[in-house]
């Protein structure tokens, strides 16, 4: 039955490295059962009158995977300015937990899966087993409660009806709280192309709009140069990169996606993906893609932009920044702009990075969370949505890390601006809306974090083709049924290995595409159109929730 959660038996030395840095300690007790309905949370009439709530006799556990984990200058949360900051705002005590540095958060989550003692509260990538997790007593049913308890909540989700319709199952049924971009689609197309200015200067070269115009520069900061186009492997790997000039939907990881006609497909099985991966390949034969784009970190990439070793690159706005400074330290002259998504030489575009502006992480409450606290916990996820709790989450406390200027507009103080780890790392000691959580990302956290130059670089990444940003993507919350969820692990691994493995042998040449309809039977064979009908089901049942 758990087949996910019970896969493994799970030693209790292994149980016992995989969580470090609890606030209160680290030896996880034995939660009792709920005593009522999961879904009432009713034990006791409600007694909140605002924040603190005073209720330090109160113990939460909470864990959290990966996202507003606990930052690398701190061992413990007792020492983190964030999770020690925000038991004083609620007024409730959290016992923190974490993986411990190194370990596999997949593993770690299913090791605290396995142990049997849950803790009241978690923060992982369950959103499409939401169900699954259901079926099985893992997490509550937060709808008959939700609107009463965590009313801040209840109003940013009803917003939107997307935002709605991604926190709660296909039977309707509210689970957790998601993480949310406050400008939704622009905070989410935060990577793209870019390029050294002043080298197209320099060569009396335009900025390149179009799949030839690539080529051409491509070949003249080869010659000029000797530099290549570079990503860092986590950015190029999974994302659609340049595939859209081609109709296509893809690059080297497995991606589905949603089709004109509303149905699910496999980027990497259509025609349109091959035609893309020809020009890959080609340019990669050529020697103008960086050979260690497939292995290469974001700090190797930084690297090379440095010292001139590409003009031309693909990453995120946070790396711009990164990149501007350095070229500002070194005084090396790099002038780093965003620039369009290429089109085809036709006008094609069929996509390009973005999203909806919803995370794909949800923190839930477990079914160890007692009735007697399931106000309590509630109330405490719901601060991060509330004004103060968003200013919270994204900045930390008012008069320490940040105050208002002038403007009205948010300022970190010297204690951030001048932090010895530098401006980003500070702020993620301060604040937990960086990456994932139960929050909204404010905007204003990206301007503060980002140069003008990177914001630029986002402004054209989105503005220039809202039209094709999310259309294409399918919505994380789409979930399935713990039949679903089984049948499909016996075909997505082995499909997603053979699809990055073969997207590789046909980038560098290893295997020609001449193979291609032997690649696509393949995947037939491997179980894909089962896959697709599955998942075909699961975007129908979300459409219609």
């Amino acid at each position: 039955m758990r087949k996910r959660i019970l896969a493994t038996i799970l030693t209790a030395a292994l149980l016992f490295a995989a969580f470090s840095g609890c606030a209160k300690g680290n030896s996880p007790g034995t939660s009792a059962a709920p005593t009522g309905s999961a879904e009432s949370g009713t034990g006791t009439a409600s007694t909140f009158s605002g924040y603190p709530m005073k209720k330090e006799d109160v113990k939460l556990k909470w864990y959290v995977g990966s996202g507003y984990g606990l930052n690398s200058a701190y061992a413990t949360a007792d020492e983190s300015p964030f999770h020690s900051g925000l038991e004083k705002q609620v007024g409730v005590d959290i016992e923190w937990s974490f993986p411990t540095a190194g370990t596999d958060e997949k593993q770690a989550f299913n090791v605290m899966l396995s142990s049997g003692d849950l803790p009241d509260i978690f923060f992982y990538y369950i959103m499409s087993d939401a169900q699954r997790y259901m079926d099985e007593k893992v997490i509550r049913d937060l709808s008959g409660s939700l609107e009463k308890n965590s009313p801040n909540y209840w109003a940013w989700i009803h917003t939107k009806p997307e935002y709605d319709r991604a926190v709660k199952t296909d039977a309707g049924q509210y689970y957790g709280y998601c993480f949310f971009r406050e400008d939704g689609g622009w905070n989410d197309s935060y990577q793209g192309p870019l390029i050294r200015e002043d080298w197209l200067k320099a060569l009396s070269l335009k900025e390149p709009k179009t799949v030839s115009d690539w080529d051409a520069v491509l070949k003249a900061f080869k010659e000029k140069y000797n530099a290549t186009f570079s990503s860092p492997a986590g950015r190029f790997k999974p994302s659609v990169f340049i595939a859209g000039a081609f109709g296509a939907y893809g690059n080297i990881n497995s991606s589905y996606y949603v089709d004109k006609n509303n149905k699910i497909q496999l980027a990497q099985a259509q025609p349109e993906w091959k035609a893309y991966m020809q020009q890959m390949s080609k340019w990669w034969k050529e020697g103008l893609i960086d050979q260690d784009i497939l292995t290469a970190e974001d700090s190797n990439v930084q690297t090379k932009a440095l010292n001139g070793k590409t003009g031309f690159a693909y990453t995120s706005m946070g790396q711009v920044s990164n990149w501007e400074k350095d070229a500002k330290d070194a005084k090396n002259g790099a002038e780093w702009a965003g620039i369009e998504y290429p089109t085809g030489d036709d006008g094609t575009l069929s996509a390009v990075f973005g999203g909806y502006g919803i995370g794909n992480g949800m923190t839930v409450i477990t079914t160890a969370c007692t009735d007697d606290k399931l106000e309590t916990a509630m109330r405490v996820l719901d601060y991060a949505y509330s004004k103060e709790g968003q200013l919270y989450w994204n900045f930390g406390k008012e008069g320490n890390s940040w105050e208002y200027n002038d403007k009205k507009e948010v300022e970190y103080l010297p204690l951030v601006t001048e932090d010895k780890d530098g401006l980003n790392n500070a702020i993620d000691k301060y604040g937990g809306a960086t990456w994932q959580g139960p929050c909204i990302q404010l905007t204003r956290l990206l301007h503060l974090k980002n140069t003008e130059t990177a914001i630029k670089a986002n402004d054209t990444w989105f503005y220039k083709h809202q039209d094709v940003t999310s259309k294409w993507t399918v919505p994380s919350s789409v979930t399935y049924t713990t039949e679903e969820s089984d049948k499909m692990d016996e075909y997505n691994s082995a499909i997603d290995t053979y699809v990055s493995e073969q997207a590789t042998k046909f980038l560098t040449g290893e295997e020609s595409l001449d193979s291609f309809d032997n690649f696509v039977s393949q995947l037939n064979s491997m179980g894909l159109p089962e896959v697709l009908k599955i998942r075909q089901a699961a975007y129908d049942r979300y459409l219609a929730r």
